[in-house]
């Protein structure tokens, strides 16, 4: 089975929907405008800064990291056979399956990468209950819903090490 398939437009506006209604999402590239959502209680934003520290091999490393990180959380998520969410905002959207085939090697392999690397990226349970909102200029992930939290925690990143807030309250 292929891990990644585009979703029809009406699908792709549907989820769209149901995540501005539920996350009260506030596109914005001005800090008065961030978080961009409604951060729920079971989440820990992290800053994503440190990749752009200007070193394409340290960038590169991270990057990786954080894909291979990332699967493996959402493998422990989901069942084999389950897909998850990924939007990209104004762009196509997707159906993920954690555990189809794909190749990952570079963050391009991915038709919407981990890093939010000039757009929003979004990684969501079908049901909206748990994933990873990505803000490119807050450089700042936000890690939501236990079931994403306990994956995520249970494998060191390199890159989610900087809490930046928990619950949607600065630390």
């Amino acid at each position: 089975m292929s891990a990644w398939n585009q979703l029809e437009e009406t699908e792709c506006d549907a989820v769209w929907n149901r995540f501005y209604k539920k996350f009260r999402f506030k596109p914005g590239v001005k800090s008065s405008d961030w978080p961009g959502i409604v951060e729920p209680a079971e989440s820990i934003t992290f800053s994503i800064g440190p990749v752009y520290d200007g070193h394409p091999e340290a960038y590169n490393r991270r990057t990786h990291d954080l894909g291979v990180k990332l699967i493996r959380a959402f493998r422990r998520c989901v069942g084999p056979a389950d897909t998850i969410y990924v939007l990209d905002w104004h762009h196509p959207c997707y159906s993920f399956a954690p555990h189809g085939e794909f190749h990952f090697e570079h963050e391009d392999d991915w038709p919407i990468p981990a890093l939010p690397n000039g757009d929003y990226y979004i990684f969501l349970a079908r049901d909206l209950e748990w994933g990873v909102f990505g803000h490119p200029w807050e450089q700042t992930m936000c890690v939501f819903g236990r079931r994403v939290l306990d994956a995520i925690h249970s494998d060191p990143r390199e890159l989610f090490t900087t809490k930046v807030r928990v619950g949607g309250r600065a630390v």
